[in-house]
């Protein structure tokens, strides 16, 4: 009787446990399955903002200086535009409530751990920032100058935050927004956010393609600017594009159009950067 009631209680648990495994091995709602790029043991200290970060060190952006931020400040906030496309550079571009700014990273194919839209907790402390051609950069110390932090210091100073994590909670609402572009704003309160110009038009339209690799290329920045007029523009927005970007080769519109992209700011030039072919609103 007892070898009997053995085999059933065993029979029982036999098919407890193949109900669970046919559950697709669901993960509890207590675990989290942590990133696997960047620093999962940060835990945030005194909050900042891009606009005070702006603010606190303005002198040192205008100067084209460059400073480390001693400070325990930490800042959240929203990646905005990577290198998925193959325009932007060893760089991100990053957002919150109160503006956008520009991290230089060392390193190729961020894209693939920080896509647009993904939430980002950093530690500034250790970090510099410094304005390289007027506009503000966060990175590392190069030649007296701001610059690219390499990828092994990047990953030190970031966390990944994922929606269902606790301190997701922290960041609100926070979410990629595009703001209509404005030629007579300042550099702090449009450059690294993604803006919309309407009605403009590109030099070189109808018969030129994007970024040709035929002497028309800035061998100093190795990209190629397209003067753009009309709409919203104002008088000095430069398209600019990389030859190596996926999207090189379309052809340039004859005629007023759409364009969406990073603002950035190079010494009293506005330069609108297409992240992905989807941002040439002309491209059907």
């Amino acid at each position: 009787m007892k070898t009997k009631s053995f085999i059933i209680a065993l029979l029982v648990s036999a098919f407890a446990l193949t109900s669970c495994m046919d559950k697709d091995w669901e993960t509890p709602a207590y675990m989290t399955v942590l990133p696997s790029y960047g620093n999962n043991y940060l835990v945030a200290g005194t909050p900042t903002t891009i606009a005070e970060l702006q603010s606190k060190y303005a002198s040192t952006i205008s100067a084209l200086a460059s400073k480390q931020i001693t400070d325990d400040l930490w800042l959240r906030c929203v990646v905005t535009g990577n290198d998925m496309g193959s325009n932007i550079y060893k760089q991100i571009s990053v957002q919150d409530e109160t503006g956008g700014i520009i991290i230089g990273i060392n390193g190729s194919d961020q894209g693939a751990f920080m896509p647009v839209g993904q939430k980002l907790l950093i530690r500034l402390q250790g970090l510099y920032i410094g304005g390289y051609g007027e506009q503000a950069q966060i990175g590392s110390l190069y030649n007296g100058s701001i610059g690219r932090m390499e990828v092994s210091e990047w990953v030190q100073h970031v966390r990944l935050i994922m929606d269902g994590m606790a301190e997701a909670v922290a960041f609100g609402t926070m979410k990629v927004d595009t703001i209509e572009f404005d030629a007579s704003k300042t550099m702090a309160q449009q450059a690294g956010r993604v803006v919309h110009l309407s009605g403009v038009t590109i030099s070189g339209g109808g018969t030129q393609i994007i970024a040709p690799d035929d002497g028309t290329v800035d061998l100093i920045s190795n990209c190629v600017n397209r003067t753009i007029s009309g709409g919203n523009a104002g008088d000095k927005c430069v398209l600019r594009t990389s030859p190596y970007a996926d999207f090189k080769g379309i052809a340039l519109p004859n005629g007023p159009v759409e364009l969406y992209g990073i603002a950035t700011y190079f010494k009293g030039t506005w330069q609108i950067l297409a992240r992905t072919q989807s941002d040439l609103a002309w491209v059907k």
